[in-house]
């Protein structure tokens, strides 16, 4: 299996969070993930967004049209597209990946997520209905169809595995060097192969490859 689940940070962060404002009733692999965004937001020293209490950090609340608001969300933008923020993005932003499809090359060309709402398809190999696209499967249907396919590769992921798109960064970008080194020209192909399949990378970058490696070292 060519993927490995991140480690969380450790255990001893959770203390640190007194509440994250989430409501008991969103799902609880949403709960998780907005967690231990906190929780990796605190051991690397990022609490501008949080304030302290007694019983541990909590997010601040600002009027929606207040200048702090608009201040705070500036910075955020700003720090999403550095690859430390790109790092974050891909370890909390998404939900666990459910199954991933690989090309003939073992190139990664779509991705299911567990919430079986979401995924990324730039090929449109699948008609799953995402987001409310216009399709016509459900995401379980999807995969069972891509797994006909002599030309693809499904791989599935178990629910305790807890894969994660920084996960699949890992495999791509080693996957990626792999090739260049048979063919310095797959480069230039991967890079506009990694910008459809990462849209959370909105900044013009003209060497994704070397970007994405800053990201891993974040």
């Amino acid at each position: 299996m060519p993927f490995r689940a991140s480690t969380r940070p450790a255990a001893t962060n959770r203390s640190k969070v007194a509440s994250t404002g989430v409501s008991p009733l969103a799902p609880k692999e949403y709960r998780d993930r907005v967690l231990a965004r906190m929780e990796y937001d605190i051991a690397h020293g990022h609490t501008g967004d949080m304030e302290w209490t007694e019983n541990g950090y909590i997010p601040k609340l600002r009027s929606l049209c207040s200048p702090e608001y608009y201040a705070v969300r500036d910075r955020l933008e700003v720090y999403n597209q550095t690859p430390e923020g790109q790092k974050e993005s891909l370890l909390f932003d998404s939900p666990a990946v459910k199954a991933v499809v690989l090309d003939k090359e073992r190139n990664v060309v779509a991705k299911f997520y567990v919430d079986n709402m979401t995924g990324i398809d730039p090929q449109k190999i699948t008609n799953t209905v995402w987001d409310g696209e216009n399709g016509s499967l459900s995401t379980d249907e999807s995969i069972s169809q891509l797994e006909k396919r002599s030309d693809l590769t499904v791989i599935r992921y178990s629910d305790n595995q807890k894969v994660t798109d920084f996960d699949l960064l890992r495999y791509e970008v080693t996957h990626a060097k792999e090739q260049i080194k048979q063919n310095p020209e797959f480069r230039d192909t991967y890079n506009e192969m990694a910008k459809t399949m990462h849209p959370e990378m909105t900044q013009d970058v003209g060497d994704v490859l070397a970007f994405q490696e800053r990201i891993l070292t974040a």
